[in-house]
């Protein structure tokens, strides 16, 4: 998996994003779980977190409080059966929580 190639974003090394993918594809966390798992600066998991997303990689498989800031976060995965938009839903309202 290559980096992106971006000169203004501070990511600290190419292998960072490697690392993130590896702990969204194992467990389903947010962006500062897999940095404090990973040891990836935060700024740089949310990069990474914003371009897999777009690479459609990584999905949202839903959104809850945070365990660590009690925040509501969104939580990634990288397992396509988990993500959000994979789940059946109603016309207005969504059939799952």
């Amino acid at each position: 998996m290559v980096s992106p190639k971006n000169n203004n974003a501070k990511v600290h090394e190419s292998k960072d994003i490697c690392k993130v993918f590896l702990y969204f594809r194992y467990n389903v966390g947010t962006s500062l779980d897999c940095a404090i798992a990973t040891g990836v600066l935060r700024n740089s998991v949310t990069y990474y977190v914003d371009y897999l997303e777009k690479q459609k990689l990584l999905g949202v498989a839903y959104v809850r409080k945070d365990k660590n800031t009690g925040y509501k976060a969104k939580h990634y995965t990288a397992d396509k059966s988990k993500w959000a938009s994979n789940k059946p839903r109603l016309e207005e309202g969504c059939l799952w929580k």
